[in-house]
Parts: C-alpha cells; structure tokens; sequence
C-alpha cells in the first residue's frame, strides 16, 4: 500500500518550476489523464481497478494498471486496501483513489474545476452490473484531507 503521508514535492523543492513541468508531463499524458478524470468523476473518489477500465475504454486493462501504477508511484494516487472485501465474492476490496498530495496537485492545476462535469459524466454513463455493483461495494474511508477537499461529507446520495 502507498505510503499517503509522502511528499513527493519535497524532493525538488529547489527546483520549482522542473517539478510543475514534469507534473504537467505526468498529468497530460492520455492514458493518466483519462484516469484522472475517471476518479474524479466517481461518487466517492475511490474505484477499483475494473471501474477505472470501464471509464477507460480505449486502452486494455494492461496499460490502464501500468498507468495507475505510475499515478501511485508518483504521490498523486494511493492504492486503498478494504479487508472486509476481500473474501466476498464480486466486490473489490482494492481501491484507487487520490492522496492529499494528489488533491493538491489537481487543485494547483485546476482539474478540481471540472469535477461537477466529471460526475455528470460518471452518472449518465451506463454501467454493466459489475461495475454497478463495485461502484455500490463498501470502501475504506478517504484521509479526511481529502475528503474536505471534495467536501464529500456534505454530499447526500
């Protein structure tokens, strides 16, 4: 499991505008940026592997995992276990979702600004009953930066 405390930031902070270059590069990229708007658009801003290959239909399941594996490994998401899960059989218990690096970096280049589309993307998609029922699965709970961030406990579903 990512560590979520990590602050990828720290380790060029010498070099400001290298690290907004290579985030832009890391952030642009197709594939990471379809993901991104994938897990921004999902109700509780965490979603198993097979929900971010459904929102992704363009690439095979391959290279969305070796994506997701970057987005992880760079700070801005961290891969959120729910034991609970894992022994019931058609629900996820690993989840993607954003860590407050992640949050602040997306707040930093406006991605946080197209959120409302995300989700009204996300809700007018249809979805075939697995995915239905990962997005329904219980889940462990964001870090509550993150969550303020998104303002989800004001939300109702």
């Amino acid at each position: 499991m990512a560590d979520v405390s990590a602050n990828p930031r720290a380790d060029r902070e010498e070099n400001p505008l290298e690290r907004q270059r290579e985030l832009m590069e890391l952030l642009s990229q197709e594939t990471r940026h379809s993901i991104v708007q994938a897990l921004l658009g999902h109700p509780k801003l965490l979603a198993s592997s097979a929900e971010l290959n459904h929102f992704v239909p363009s690439k095979s399941k391959k290279t969305v995992e070796e994506q997701l594996e970057v987005l992880v490994d760079a700070g801005i998401f961290a891969l959120y276990e729910y034991p609970p899960n894992e022994d019931r059989r058609g629900l996820p218990w690993k989840f993607y979702g954003l860590t407050e690096y992640g949050a602040d970096v997306l707040g930093d280049f406006n991605y946080l600004e197209g959120v409302p589309m995300a989700r009204a993307v996300h809700r007018k998609t249809r979805k075939p009953e697995q995915i239905e029922r990962h997005e329904a699965a219980p889940r462990p709970p964001l870090p509550e930066s993150v969550r303020a961030t998104f303002r989800l406990d004001e939300e109702t579903d």
